[in-house]
């Protein structure tokens, strides 16, 4: 009986062992072709999968993602065998992950996408359209010549939002450029319209917002009274002012009341 007990327990550990060494054997990896990379590179990996030492080619799950997962992408590859997904534009800057999984092991492995601040500019009729393009807020400078005159404003936009301009100029065709620095987009005889002599470029949400914040940005010198771009502030202060005129004047009448008055009284006497 205590040989027989004695064969079981070895049966038991040998059981146990042998299931240990055997998942020791299989081993999984992630080999990336580099950290760090940019909008429209590939990026290389090969998901290393072996058995005793010797290669699998069998298939296995993988998916990148960013760093909170808001963005996956998810498909079966072959073990040991190149493969390669490209970094989109819109793909966020941050670190980025690689994770791989087979027979209920999984691995994971990192990389980040570098910062890109990038804009799309285009014109549809009279609205320039400046869309955001790159993984990070657009915080950049806008030059807008509009013939002759130029028009500078700064902008911020959040990744993949977009603001629309409208142009403005008395009637007429006109060459239109658009720069930030980096890009340019050039377009000719594009025809404008506006009030008086007024050239300027509005930002359609905030007229929509704020109707006396139109964002004329540049206008003739002859044309303040014409635009009709008087903000509340000016109107106080135009009234503020006339009220001082009024007050004057009627100072200055009392006065010549009071000493017309005095001249009579000095004469009777």
């Amino acid at each position: 009986m205590r040989g027989r007990l004695i064969l079981l327990a070895i049966f038991i550990c040998s059981f146990f062992l042998i299931s240990f060494v055997a998942a020791q054997e299989l081993l999984i990896d992630i080999k990336i072709d580099k950290q760090i990379y940019s909008a429209g590179e590939n990026v290389s990996f090969i998901v290393m999968l072996l058995n005793n030492n010797v290669q699998l080619n069998d298939s296995v799950t993988v998916t990148i993602s960013d760093f909170s997962d808001k963005t996956q992408i998810t498909r079966t590859v072959i073990g040991n065998k190149e493969q390669s997904f490209r970094i989109e534009k819109d793909f966020i800057s941050s670190y980025w992950k690689i994770s791989a999984s087979y027979k209920n092991k999984t691995v994971k492995r990192f990389f980040s996408v570098g910062e890109r601040e990038e804009a799309d500019f285009s014109l549809e009729g009279d609205k320039l359209i400046i869309r955001n393009t790159g993984n990070i807020p657009y915080t950049k400078t806008v030059q807008i010549l509009i013939g002759d005159k130029i028009i500078t404003q700064k902008q911020y936009l959040d990744i993949k939002e977009y603001k629309e301009i409208r142009l403005v100029a008395p009637d007429g065709k006109y060459n239109i450029q658009v720069t930030d620095g980096a890009r340019i987009l050039s377009k000719n005889d594009i025809f404008l319209t506006g009030t008086a002599r007024v050239v300027g470029a509005l930002d359609e949400d905030l007229i929509k917002n704020q109707p006396s914040l139109g964002g004329v940005r540049e206008s003739s010198e002859d044309s303040f009274f014409e635009a009709k771009n008087f903000s509340p502030a000016l109107i106080l202060f135009i009234a503020i002012f006339a009220i001082f005129i009024l007050l004057l004047i009627e100072r200055t009448m009392r006065r010549k009341r009071g000493h017309a008055v005095r001249k009579i009284m000095k004469y009777y006497r």
